[in-house]
Parts: structure tokens; sequence; C-alpha cells
């Protein structure tokens, strides 16, 4: 058997090894079954469903195929052979959110002033701004936001941005569940499928903010945005 054929073999195993673990029977599965079941519920099989069904048809293909026990008539890419080994990596080692999108945080305070948010905006070029009071989270100021404050208030003759706090802007955000709250322990496959959204709502998180166990209530560890996982889709 070729060496291609020989990692490819043994990685699918590992593969089909490792879905077995997490079904609830003994009961015999096919693999292509449990990969369309599981792509239900595992962000990483989902995204990869497609790719497993395909190597499933060639595992068969090098397996039932054989001329001879030591000679196979189809023998993997070296490309394939790559892929099948990520694809494992990623089941069995799955990236986390943490240290993936570890970062410094740039939080607000209801009480800063609209100008002070937008001097640091012009230096850092942000465009989620997480807002806090005396009691905690308060919510999610987006350019949105703003712009509705700004054109609320487009007919007064002097606009008084130090004068503007940034829990009055803030109030008049339409949306308040543009963000969601997750554990560092969660994996980067499932915060991408978070940030996507459900294709049969509207619903799209505008950001993902990580603490260590996912409540509002303890420091930020880092935030997702839709411009942090164009790589990770």
């Amino acid at each position: 058997m070729g060496k291609n054929a020989d990692t490819f073999l043994s990685a699918y195993n590992r593969i089909d090894q490792h879905l077995n673990r997490w079904k609830e029977t003994d009961d015999y599965i096919p693999f292509a079954s449990l990969v369309n079941y599981f792509s239900k519920r595992n962000a990483v099989v989902k995204r990869f469903q497609n790719d497993l069904l395909e190597f499933a048809e060639l595992r068969n293909a090098i397996v039932h195929n054989r001329v001879m026990p030591n000679y196979i008539i189809a023998e993997p890419h070296e490309k394939t052979v790559e892929h099948i080994l990520n694809i494992e990596a990623e089941l069995t080692r799955p990236k986390l959110v943490i240290p993936a999108f570890s970062r410094y945080v740039q939080t607000f305070h209801l009480d800063d002033t609209l100008a002070s948010l937008l001097e640091i905006v012009k230096e850092k070029e942000f465009s989620q701004f997480p807002v806090y009071g005396n009691s905690g989270f308060k919510g999610l100021l987006t350019p949105r936001g703003i712009t509705q404050w700004l054109s609320s208030h487009i007919n007064e003759e002097h606009l008084n941005l130090n004068g503007t706090t940034i829990g009055e802007v803030l109030a008049v955000e339409v949306r308040k569940d543009h963000y969601k709250f997750i554990s560092r322990k969660t994996t980067v496959h499932q915060a991408v499928d978070m940030m996507k959204g459900n294709p049969s709502s509207s619903f799209r998180p505008e950001a993902i903010l990580i603490t260590e166990n996912g409540t509002p209530d303890e420091k930020l560890l880092g935030i997702i945005t839709p411009h942090h996982i164009i790589g990770e889709s």
C-alpha cells in the first residue's frame, strides 16, 4: 500500500473512532450516517460534512477495490491527505476562542462623553463599543446607534459632543440584542457559526464578547466581529 493511502486510512479510522465516541449507543452506525448526524450538532463536522462524505467514498474505493492485499488502485493525492489530517486535528483538538481572539477590548462608561469615544475611534478605528455602568455591562454601542443619535439632533445648530454622554447615545440604539457573550472554551468554529447567524432568522450579532464563563459580569477577554472571522469562514 502506498504511503498516502496508509496515512489517509489511518486518519480516516481515527476520525471514525472519534465520532463513535460521541454517539450515545453501542450499535454500529456507518461513518456517513455519523457525519450527517453530528453535522447538526457539531460546528466542525458541519463545516467539513461534504469533505468527510467524500472521504468515505474514497476510503471505500481504497479498501474494497484492492486487486491484491498490498496493492491498491486508488492512491490519495497529497493535498487530500493533508486535508484529512487537518480535519482530524480540528475535530480532536479544536481551536478555542481564547487564545485565538484574545485581545485588549476598549470599553466605555455610560458617563463618558461621545467626543471621547469619537477620539478613540479616530485613533483605533473601532466599530463596536462595549458600554458599562456602575452595575456592570449595559450594552453595545455601534456606528448605527451613533448615526441614529446624530440624525435625531440634525436640526440643532450646535451639537455639544462634549456634553453628550455615551449613555444618551446608547439609549437610541434600536437593537438591544445585537451581541452575544460566550465562554473562553467556545471553539472558533462555534463562534463563526454564531456570527453567521441562523439562516431562518434575521439575527446577526455585530460582536461576540468573550469572558471566562460567558457571563456579562466578568472581565472581557476578547471580542469577535464580522471582520475578525473572514479568515475563519
